[in-house]
C-alpha cells in the first residue's frame, strides 16, 4: 500500500483553542465579584476572530483581541456555541471575560 501524506491546508490558523497565527490560547476567565480573584478559565472549543470582533464590538481591523473583552449576559448565546463544556453565568459572583495567553 502506498504512503499517502495529508492534504496542506494553508489557510488553517485555529485549532481548538490555540490560535497559531498570533501563538495564544484563547479562553473564557472567570473573576469573583468579591475578590477579584480567577476562579476558572473556560475552554473554547473553537474561535472566529472575525465574529468575535463583531461581537464584542472590536472596529480596529488590526486588533486581534489580545486584550481582556467583558461578557455581559447579551452574549451569552453567541458564546455557547464556542464552549466545550456548558458554564454556569452567574454575574452576581462573577464576572467573565474573552481573554488570549501567549503560548
Amino acid at each position: 500500500m502506498p504512503h499517502m501524506s495529508a492534504p496542506v491546508i494553508e489557510k488553517l490558523y485555529v485549532i481548538g483553542v490555540i490560535d497559531f497565527k498570533y501563538k495564544v490560547r484563547r479562553y473564557i476567565a472567570e473573576y469573583s465579584e468579591e475578590t477579584e480573584e480567577l476562579i476558572a478559565e473556560h475552554e473554547l472549543i473553537d474561535f472566529d476572530l472575525n465574529k468575535f470582533k463583531i461581537e464584542f464590538g472590536e472596529i480596529n481591523p488590526e486588533q486581534p483581541m489580545f486584550g481582556c473583552y467583558p461578557i455581559s449576559p447579551s452574549n451569552i448565546s453567541f458564546l455557547e456555541k464556542y464552549l466545550g463544556n456548558e458554564l454556569k453565568w452567574d454575574f452576581q459572583k462573577s464576572s467573565f471575560f474573552v481573554e488570549a495567553r501567549a503560548i
